[in-house]
Order: C-alpha cells, then sequence, then structure tokens
C-alpha cells in the first residue's frame, strides 16, 4: 500500500461503500407475491411461515389447505417457489390468513435471503 492511499483512505474502503450503495438500491420494496389460482396478490403482512392478504376475493374457506407460488427477484434472479399452505382465518374484516410449509432447504435459503433484503437485516 502506497503512501498515498494511507492518507486518501486506500482503495478498500472507497470500493467497500460503492457496494454497500448498490446492495441498497436493489432492497426490494414488498414483499414476495403471492400466487393462487393464477390471480397475484401482494401479501399486507408477510413472515416465514405465514401471511395475510386484504382483500381476497378467491375461493378459498377456513381450515382448506391449497397449493400456491410465491414469486420475487434476488438480484437478477427471478425465484418462483411452490409451496403448501393453510387457511388459518378467512372473512371480509380480517382478509385471508395463511400459514404455509417451509419450501425445500433450497428456495428457503433464498426466501430467508430476500426477506432479510427487504427487511434491510
Amino acid at each position: 500500500m502506497s503512501w498515498l492511499s494511507k492518507i486518501t483512505g486506500g482503495g478498500k474502503s472507497a470500493a467497500a461503500s460503492g457496494s454497500s450503495g448498490a446492495a441498497q438500491r436493489e432492497r426490494p420494496a414488498a414483499p414476495p407475491m403471492i400466487v393462487i389460482d393464477h390471480h397475484e396478490y401482494t401479501p399486507e403482512e408477510f413472515a416465514l411461515g405465514s401471511f395475510r392478504i386484504r382483500p381476497y376475493d378467491g375461493d378459498l374457506i377456513a381450515k382448506q389447505q391449497f397449493d400456491f407460488h410465491m414469486v420475487f427477484d434476488l438480484g437478477n434472479d427471478p425465484v418462483n417457489v411452490s409451496c403448501r399452505g393453510l387457511v388459518v382465518k378467512m372473512n371480509e374484516q380480517t382478509g385471508l390468513v395463511a400459514r404455509y410449509q417451509s419450501p425445500q432447504p433450497f428456495y428457503e435459503r433464498k426466501l430467508i435471503d430476500y426477506i432479510r433484503a427487504w427487511k434491510g437485516v
């Protein structure tokens, strides 16, 4: 390392600050899209293992199991995850509240990475 780079702070910190700025720009603005029966929904609330969609105008009823897809973009990598859910509560006031089984480990890691980026962790 030269004496000039020591005085100016070196190239590493400038490169690191540039990469963190790029990561912040790629931060997702919304939770993963939920696709049920070919209809796309943006969940009002989303957590690992559950979500709430309000308003929901589909055919699901309370305690029904259903298949759905979570769709999100992790960096420049589009991800479409097949999942199995269970309707916990369903009415006009609460909308659709559902729990879902964890996807396969590969997709679960991608989902966790997406949630971390979305929450800014």
